[in-house]
């Protein structure tokens, strides 16, 4: 039986639940009849770094470790790799950043890369190793010295095994001490997404929209609930209503078959809604829905080829919270082609949506990912090529306590990357994206409670103070 070890490698973003991708993999691995064993280094309670990984493998010597990489975090993947070179046989690796740059995966130590979905060509490998095939004949497998086939996507995505079929190789306490079971990480009901946004490193599952049948996603939802209890589930699609007769089937289907008071939420695009299928969602239990503007700029919007326009978003904000739905917008701040006046635009549109936006995205300085056409075609002239091998771009800030409220406004209002720089800002580019990320940051506070909330514990700390000074007088 082969053993494989599944990684998700250190990151200094805490995780509160296993990610989906990860989950899909090891369910296909436990369906080869492999022993697979996770080690989730980003898990909130376990926060492990190298030394717990190579320790675990030490123990569990495993034939294969399997490595999950996002370009954002990839440093440390590497390092993780570097340690385990030469305690394991084979050292693979999948993913976004894998599909993106496989020779350099190769060259960081990995054995072999896996572009594009990976559970079939993990599968396949798990063959290579058992002696039913080579290694050239995986497809979308680039290994020093040659490359299988390219990879093809999955077509019917109802013949994957279920993320639900792996859950048991998580442990709770990783992610929550207090919860008796895993929590929900959320469902995919369709892969893909037809738009060609120029900042969007939506490789792995590409452009063609692909989806689940109905019953299959409604029996999922189902087996979720008893096996968690969640009865919210977010659907992390990349553009749910993409299609719009498939997507009036899901919320009849799950109308019909839930058998639990379910909640759930959307992303989706401004010009992939109509009031009559917001409306089919709220009744089919969505409670909010995930609008990916970027830019209150139309000129900013033809150049990142979003295929939107400002007032599309108005109009669908509009029929959503006619709909009863809670909104987010998406905004990202500091695009290569953007001018101060564009910048303006986008603060003065951010208002003008203000009353039908519950909250708008935090964060959201421009990162520019490899192989997409905004990092093509800018990483020379403004020299951030390879960006992401330099440690000092791998760094992120825990957010702090809500009760250290002055830190909590500020990092809610901060964005780290803006000091990455990639985009060579000007002090007044600079000024105007702090002043967008703050009038973000101040409506989400407001909205939700919060501003009033950091205001109540100032006061309580200035009175507390007055108090001491008072009795010591």
């Amino acid at each position: 039986m082969t053993r494989i070890l599944l990684v998700n490698p250190p990151s200094p973003e805490a995780l509160g639940s296993p990610l989906l991708g990860q989950q899909y993999v090891a369910a296909g691995l436990l369906a080869k009849d492999c022993e697979v064993r996770v080690f989730d280094a980003a898990a909130r309670c376990r926060r492990a770094g190298t030394a717990g990984i190579v320790a675990d493998a030490e123990e569990f010597r495993p034939d294969v470790a399997a490595f999950g990489l996002f370009t954002r975090w990839v440093w440390h993947a590497y390092e993780a790799a570097r340690a385990l070179r030469g305690k394991v046989p084979w050292l693979i690796a999948g993913g976004p950043h894998a599909t993106a740059r496989p020779d350099e995966v190769l060259d960081q130590g990995f054995d072999v890369a896996l572009v594009g979905e990976a559970e079939r060509s993990a599968a396949c490998f798990v063959d290579f190793l058992e002696g039913r095939c080579g290694l050239e004949s995986i497809e979308g497998a680039h290994f020093v010295g040659g490359s299988g086939p390219p990879p093809r996507v999955l077509e019917d995505l109802d013949l994957l095994p279920e993320a639900l079929d792996a859950l048991t190789l998580y442990n709770s306490r990783w992610y929550d001490p207090s919860s008796p079971a895993v929590a929900a990480g959320g469902i995919l009901s369709s892969r893909g997404c037809p738009g060609h946004c120029t900042f969007c490193a939506n490789y792995v599952t590409g452009r063609k929209f692909r989806f689940r049948s109905a019953g299959k996603v409604v029996a999922e939802l189902n087996r979720l609930h008893a096996l968690t209890g969640a009865t919210f589930v977010p659907f992390w699609d990349d553009a749910l209503t993409a299609n719009p007769a498939r997507l009036l089937r899901l919320c009849r289907a799950i109308e019909d078959g839930v058998r639990f008071p379910l909640g759930w939420s959307a992303i989706t695009r401004a010009n992939m809604v109509t009031p009559a299928l917001l409306a089919a969602m709220k009744r089919a239990g969505c409670l909010a829905i995930d609008f990916g503007v970027e830019s209150g700029d139309d000129r900013v919007l033809r150049l990142i080829r979003k295929g939107i326009s400002t007032a599309q978003v108005e109009h669908a904000l509009g029929w959503a919270k006619e709909c009863g739905l809670r909104t987010t917008c998406n905004f990202m701040l500091g695009f290569p082609q953007e001018t101060p006046a564009a910048l303006e635009n986008t603060r003065r549109f951010m208002e003008r949506i203000a009353p039908l936006t519950d909250s708008f995205s935090t964060l959201g300085v421009v990162v520019p990912f490899p192989a997409t056409p905004i990092y093509d075609d800018f990483h020379e002239q403004y020299g951030f090529t390879n960006w992401w091998l330099q440690e000092r771009y791998s760094r992120y800030t825990t957010p702090p306590s809500i009760e250290n409220f002055e830190a909590f406004r500020r990092f809610y209002i901060d964005d780290a990357n803006l000091d990455l720089d990639f985009f060579r800002y000007s002090g007044e580019m600079r000024a105007l994206i702090h002043e967008c990320l703050r009038y973000k940051a101040e409506h989400n506070l407001e909205n939700y409670g919060w501003a009033n909330y950091l205001r109540g514990a100032s006061h309580s700390i200035e009175t507390a103070s007055d108090g001491d000074r008072l009795g010591s007088s």
